[in-house]
């Protein structure tokens, strides 16, 4: 269609000459010089003209607006990987989205922008340049503050001399010529060896620089491959060994971009090589670790690298991992706690080495100091002293040392001699601060709960107020793991505790410092009589594994919040391995009389509570060796329908009698094997009474 008219603005000029070109004739109405001529008046040719690439400017428009969306999406998603190595499922379909966009705008601006002649808008990196540049300096800004005050101990690099070290890299393509970095051209081979023997005495900066530009010149694009293998194993006499190689695989990836990636590759896979044999090449393993802290620091190994290494130590927690923590605390632990893009990982991380230094006692203690002062190291002087605990009183603090530290098996009896010295009446807070003391180390120290309860039974004729309130707070923080709405009974960071409250609360009854009803109010509370219903939420959510497995919907499942998950569901065996531990310890004083019997209506509900788990195997082992020691003749109903039987038939003479109730609970616990109740199993029944009395 011909266009005719003034000539349109500069903005759309190649599009207006395009279209007077193709479509204007001598004659001034026909078309490609076929004899077409144009239906439309030359104003009308204009305004469609006009409108034409008014369009085009709004398509334009949203073609740069969707690319900067999705650059921005995509840095955004970079910062994420390297702060905690993955993505969530949100950011990458939010990516997707963008990306998709972009795709059809793009199309769109192609589709029109041919026919009229007109470029596609510029799509390049400029607006991303600023904002990346805006960020760096935000960045720059805050941790050159914090390096220029490098004795406070914060930022980057402790001085301005470290921080060269590591940041001011020479560019060998702007110093030397470009015929160096061809593929074209053989190597100076007994030059290139001359100077890599130079390599092990390198030990300062310009040193580093001169031997990589001296490399450069000798024909180092055609024999990079003896460099890398060079580079993967610093001297062990020279203590800056690892820093200068670093730094020359840094400067020379500058020119040589497969340098650097291949020599990070390599050592990040010799560290997992060394890892297979941790007790075997020690001194080999810490080398490897202080060169991959150097690595990380010029940027040639990520940041989620090193927290997978740091990850892999800290499962075994052995003297040999501890020294290789240590050693990549000291190389590369203070720059990640101080770069903003891995400082809140490398927070938590030292948080949880802080915490397995607590419980690895048995460790060394020159390795546990040089942990300490590694971790210490890592953090500013302003940040440990804002995090620093409050000091305690001396009494206080000695009582935690007689239990933390002081009290072993052959030291009980002398604790508790110090322990009846203290000025109780005096001081009213000694009662508090030893049962503080008591459950803290019964948290964090499971071998001691025996000694624990020992202590607590030796000192109860002399100060029952303050062993009653040991023996309160064990009973009530276990009751808090167990009833606590929403708790998720196979976190890892909470099977200690349960595990040591649940041990101190069955060496406190094996002391006489519970009663057998405490106990069986726990058993209770774990496994309760509605547990195993499908459906009930009182106090807790059941689904039988049957039930879930032929995709039925829990009766329950209305009265939840949407998006709430079902407690205690099949798969969580939290509560039968609490129950199996407590039955472990306490079991044997429920052999015979009124406690045995109480216990064997409980072990009704339990039957009918297990066809509602998925059991593992481990659970069905623990649950078979708890039982044969428990009832060595106890028979376990089939089906779930024939353990809801004998539970209806147990609660309905219950009702009536509660002790011929409990004669059935027995009756039901062994009715296949063809065992009743025994004259043998009902002695010192009254005994036993007399002390639920």
């Amino acid at each position: 269609v011909s266009m005719v008219g003034p000539e349109p603005s500069p903005v759309h000029r190649g599009g207006g000459e395009a279209a007077g070109e193709a479509g204007q004739s001598p004659g001034g109405g026909e078309a490609g010089g076929e004899g077409v001529e144009c239906a439309l008046s030359p104003p009308e040719q204009r305004a469609l003209l006009g409108l034409l690439h008014g369009y085009y400017s709004t398509v334009s428009d949203g073609l740069v607006a969707a690319h900067s969306e999705l650059r921005s999406i995509e840095r955004s998603n970079q910062k994420a990987l390297l702060a905690r190595g993955e993505l969530s499922e949100e950011a990458a379909a939010a990516h997707e989205r963008a990306r998709k966009a972009h795709e059809r705008v793009l199309t769109a601006a192609r589709a029109m922008g041919e026919p009229l002649g007109v470029p596609l808008p510029s799509l390049s990196a400029g607006g991303d340049e600023e904002e990346e540049k805006k960020e760096s300096v935000v960045v720059s800004l805050s941790t050159s503050a914090n390096a220029d005050d490098g004795e406070s101990g914060g930022g980057l690099y402790a001085d301005a001399e470290e921080r060269a070290f590591y940041e001011q890299l020479p560019d060998l393509r702007a110093v030397l010529p470009a015929v160096l970095f061809s593929e074209e051209g053989d190597a100076d081979t007994s030059g290139l060896e001359e100077a890599m023997r130079r390599l092990p005495s390198c030990s300062s900066r310009r040193e580093v620089d001169d031997l990589a530009s001296e490399l450069t010149m000798r024909g180092l694009r055609s024999a990079r491959r003896p460099l890398v293998r060079a580079l993967l194993s610093p001297p062990a006499s020279a203590a800056d060994a690892p820093r200068c190689y670093a730094r020359l695989a840094a400067v020379l990836s500058g020119a040589f971009k497969h340098v650097g990636s291949e020599v990070g590759s390599l050592v990040a896979a010799e560290f997992e090589q060394l890892a297979e044999r941790p007790e075997q090449d020690l001194p080999a393993r810490l080398r490897n670790a202080a060169y991959v802290g150097e690595l990380v620091r010029f940027g040639l190994v990520s940041p989620p690298s090193v927290f997978g290494m740091f990850k892999a130590c800290a499962g075994a927690f052995s003297a040999a991992q501890l020294g290789v923590v240590v050693a990549l605390l000291e190389a590369c632990g203070r720059f990640l706690h101080a770069s903003p893009a891995s400082h809140e990982r490398m927070d938590a991380m030292l948080g949880a080495l802080s915490q397995l230094r607590s419980v690895h006692r048995a460790l060394p203690p020159d390795l546990l100091a040089e942990l300490d002062a590694a971790i210490a190291a890592c953090r500013p002087a302003e940040e440990i002293e804002a995090r620093a605990a409050p000091e305690l009183p001396p009494l206080q603090r000695y009582v935690l040392h007689l239990l933390h530290e002081q009290l072993t098996a052959g030291t009980a009896e002398v604790v508790v001699r110090q322990l009846r010295k203290l000025p109780w009446r005096d001081e009213p807070e000694v009662g508090r601060w030893f049962a503080a003391a008591a459950l803290s180390a019964a948290e964090v120290r499971f071998h001691a709960i025996p000694l624990l309860a020992t202590v607590c039974s030796h000192l109860l004729p002399f100060q029952e107020a303050a062993v009653l309130r040991v023996v309160d707070g064990a009973v009530e923080a276990l009751r808090l793991v167990i009833d606590r709405p929403g708790i998720d009974f196979d976190a890892a960071k909470q099977s200690r505790r349960r595990g040591c409250l649940v041990r101190l609360v069955g060496e406190l009854y094996a002391y006489r410092l519970l009663d057998s009803r405490a106990i069986l109010r726990i058993l209770y509370w774990l496994v309760p009589k509605q547990a195993g219903v499908w459906g009930r939420v009182v106090p807790i959510t059941h689904v039988p594994a049957h039930a879930e497995a032929a995709g039925a919907e829990p009766a329950a499942r209305p009265l939840l919040r949407h998006g709430e998950p079902l407690l205690d569901g099949p798969a969580d065996c939290g509560r039968l391995r609490m129950a199996l531990s407590l039955l472990d310890v306490v079991g044997g004083f429920f052999s015979r009389g009124l406690a045995r019997r109480r216990l064997d209506v409980w072990l009704v509900y339990l039957s009918r509570y297990l066809f509602c788990k998925t059991v593992s195997v481990d659970v069905r082992f623990a649950l078979h060796d708890t039982l044969a020691a428990l009832r060595p003749q106890l028979v376990l109903p089939d089906s779930y329908e024939q353990a809801c039987a004998a539970v209806a038939r147990l609660e309905t003479v219950m009702a009536d009698d509660q002790a011929q109730g409990e004669a059935l609970a027995h009756e039901l616990l062994h009715e296949a094997a063809g065992a009743g109740a025994t004259s043998g199993e009902e002695e010192g029944e009254e005994g036993e009474e007399g002390e639920e009395g």
